[in-house]
């Protein structure tokens, strides 16, 4: 929805944006600095996956991450962001550690789709209450994309569609 705003609101930024999904192959990523660590007192949350906005502009110093569950400011100083939220320094088991994939805001609201299918339980019931706002639909075919996003596997024949993953957050820095 933030993508959407930006487009609406300053159609002329939209290029300094991107989207990122943090996740990894076993989908259970740390994130320290995270509101439901704090409500479950916990220094970090291990998600299976988390979005992201990155304002990168030219100035690399003004780069910006906009994080709705973060503890911190809103939007956060992107070194700040990394160094509190994904502790680069700290070792991490193999199946801890982060990738990322990144994608161009205006990519991300072309083709990203979710009906929150991925939310339902076998019996058809939310696990958690959904989202007030509606699935995010494309007008490209209507069902769900959201493991594409999700998968930290280069998906080769349509990478530009669905970005690119990094398995560090090296990228925050150039």
């Amino acid at each position: 929805m933030l993508c959407t705003e930006i487009k609406r609101t300053q159609p002329e930024l939209l290029k300094n944006f991107f989207v990122v999904f943090i996740s990894n192959e076993k989908r259970s990523v740390p994130l320290w600095k995270q509101l439901a660590g704090i409500k479950n007192d916990r220094p970090f949350v291990i998600w299976d996956y988390h979005v992201i906005l990155y304002y990168r502009p030219a100035k690399l110093e003004n780069s910006l991450i906009y994080d709705f569950d973060t503890t911190l400011p809103f939007p956060c100083q992107a070194l700040e962001y990394v160094k509190e939220t994904f502790k680069p320094d700290l070792f991490l088991k193999e199946e801890y550690k982060h990738h990322f994939r990144l994608i161009s805001a205006q990519l991300y609201l072309d083709y990203f789709q979710s009906d929150r299918s991925h939310m339902l339980k076998e019996d058809g019931t939310y696990m958690a209450p959904p989202p007030s706002y509606q699935a995010i639909i494309s007008s490209e075919n209507g069902t769900s994309n959201l493991d594409y996003y999700i998968s930290m596997k280069p998906h080769s024949s349509v990478e530009e569609k669905y970005g690119v993953v990094y398995e560090s957050v090296d990228f925050f820095m150039h």
